[in-house]
């Protein structure tokens, strides 16, 4: 893969893993906040939905304002397994490593 490809897949996923991350957390601060933690908790989800269209957009082509094909949808793809691979594996990791703590 050419750096210019690796460089448009790392883009594209931090920007799809940022958007839902920012999402997930306006959702959990504007269900379980009070007050004023749950305006900042719509905002949140406000700029997570915003970042994803962008995404959405930028990935796919979608014809809104004007087509950019930075990231091809292919190579989001890739990008994606390999991002849901690697926390898998952490996953599994982190739990091997916490059984053996816990038994020892």
């Amino acid at each position: 893969m050419a750096l210019p490809d690796a460089l448009a897949v790392f883009s594209g996923v931090l920007v799809l893993a940022f958007g839902l991350t920012i999402l997930f957390s306006g959702l959990f601060t504007s269900y379980f906040g009070a007050g004023k933690s749950r305006k900042i908790g719509l905002g949140l989800v406000i700029v997570g939905l915003l970042t994803l269209f962008a995404w959405t957009t930028i990935t796919f082509g979608i014809n809104v304002f004007t087509t950019v094909n930075a990231w091809d949808a292919e190579q989001m793809g890739v990008g994606v397994a390999a991002v849901v691979a690697g926390a898998l594996g952490g996953v599994v990791a982190l739990g091997l490593f916490l059984v053996a703590i816990m038994r020892a």
